[in-house]
């Protein structure tokens, strides 16, 4: 079927596809955690383009009372977050530069993955490391709240993606 709301559909096609790979996945694939870093590029990066400015104005506390993951820097000299846009902006930023590292558990199964930005120059400005399933939750409560937000502008989305 061909989509008739590219930014909600594309994010909707790939939460279904993220959820197929995770019912499915196994030692020698599908990949989940691989499905879950292509999913916030085409769930998080075209909404966040079309929300931004909504993202922008809320809050790390207002977002934190709202059930979302409270997300650390990693080092001191990274930059303090403004808003839950802005942590939204540094992660997508992360993912689509390719400044991203798997850290294995025991089992040498991922269980984190360590994101960072870095200016023009080459200089780190922003990191952090976020548990596969923190990612998985800050994915999931994005959709939700874009999903919200669109519903608040025009009116209720068609779910038929």
């Amino acid at each position: 079927m061909n989509p008739l709301e590219p930014v909600r559909d594309v994010m909707q096609r790939t939460m279904f596809n993220l959820q197929f790979i995770e019912d499915r996945q196994d030692k020698d694939g599908p990949y989940e955690v691989t499905q879950l870093i292509n999913s916030f590029l085409g769930a998080l990066a075209h909404p966040w383009e079309h929300f931004r400015n909504e993202l922008n104005q809320i809050s790390l506390s207002d977002s934190a009372g709202q059930g979302w993951p409270q997300i650390k820097k990693e080092r001191q000299t990274d930059v303090n977050l403004k808003n839950l846009g802005d942590l939204l902006r540094l992660m997508r930023n992360g993912i689509a530069h390719g400044n991203i590292t798997f850290l294995p558990d025991e089992r040498n199964q991922i269980r984190a993955v360590r994101l960072w930005n870095n200016n023009p120059q080459g200089n780190r400005t922003w990191g952090t490391i976020l548990t596969v399933d923190v990612m998985r939750s800050l994915l999931d409560r994005f959709v939700q709240l874009t999903e919200d937000l669109h519903e608040r502008q025009n009116g209720e989305w068609e779910r038929s993606a």
